[in-house]
């Protein structure tokens, strides 16, 4: 309880004792604070009359503010027991669209089960600016493969294997499974994250380099030019899942991968919500996400 609390319980009061009674002190706590206030301000508040304690005049401005930081007081104390019982809380989320389709909605479902009253903004985008959102602290967690945040926390939920994505009339689509050798020489699609991250590894790894004829940044307009047989491409598993065109997809026999997770920041700790919420992914993990 705050003195300007018990500042307010004289003035509703007209009574020291009474508010005493109403605040579980003893009456000389409840005089000694309006001792020590009246002693801060350097002007006296309450005179003793007949109908007890009562405001001087010219006073009255002073309890109209100590009420409203009164108010503002208990504002702050439900915003912080909300983010501690998990009652309230926002959670900034960023995700790679293949997991966005996949995995987040049935975790989100899951977890709102749980904590129906927190709240949650999602933003779609690529590995590289997921990365720069969480270095610079506009996202609370991110979706994306180990290989993209190298040097931030992460939790692994699943391995998602690289596919060979080509027209349906090409020549490796014939083929069970294909080499990276086999499509040296072949016009190549590249998709939004580029060269930057485990395609482009594997591609020097392998001192292969790509015939790049077309580069777009979203990868369902990349599997649309494949349909249309403007080239092929890489592409994970998990983003081929019931995509929505007519293409072939192969596996690699040499069966590259990349494993998926959520990261967090390494400088800024996290709230209640989002610790418990990175709990609960981390419980995830092991289950069968991968469709």
């Amino acid at each position: 309880m705050s003195k300007y609390q018990t500042i307010l319980a004289v003035c509703e009061t007209h009574s020291i004792s009474k508010a005493a009674s109403k605040l579980n002190y003893t009456q000389s706590a409840v005089s000694q604070t309006i001792k020590n206030f009246e002693k801060e301000l350097g002007v006296p508040l309450f005179k003793r009359s007949k109908q007890g304690m009562e405001l001087l005049p010219g006073t009255e401005e002073i309890m109209d503010s100590l009420r409203i930081i009164c108010q503002e007081e208990n504002k702050i104390s439900q915003i912080a027991a909300g983010l501690t019982s998990l009652e309230k809380g926002h959670i900034r989320i960023g995700t790679i669209q293949s997991i966005s389709y996949h995995w987040l909605p049935d975790i989100l479902r899951d977890f709102s089960e749980s904590y129906p009253n927190i709240r949650f903004e999602l933003t779609v985008d690529g590995f590289s600016a997921l990365k720069e959102k969480i270095q610079s602290d506009q996202l609370d967690c991110i979706f994306v493969s180990r290989y993209s945040v190298p040097d931030l926390p992460f939790i692994p939920l699943g391995s998602d294997e690289l596919m060979l994505v080509t027209p349906l009339d090409h020549p490796l689509a014939e083929k069970l499974s294909v080499s990276l050798a086999d499509i040296s020489g072949e016009n190549f699609i590249l998709s939004s994250d580029g060269l930057d991250y485990e395609t482009g590894k594997i591609f020097e790894t392998n001192h292969i380099t790509p015939k790049i004829q077309y580069q777009l940044n979203e990868d369902f307009a990349t599997l649309k030019m494949v349909e249309q047989g403007f080239g092929i491409t890489i592409l994970p598993r998990l983003l081929l899942a019931q995509a929505p065109f007519q293409i072939c997809v192969r596996p690699f026999s040499e069966h590259y991968s990349r494993t998926l997770g959520v990261a967090w920041s390494k400088d800024t700790p996290p709230s209640p919500a989002i610790l418990k919420f990175l709990d609960f992914v981390k419980r995830k993990q092991g289950s069968k996400l991968l469709p």
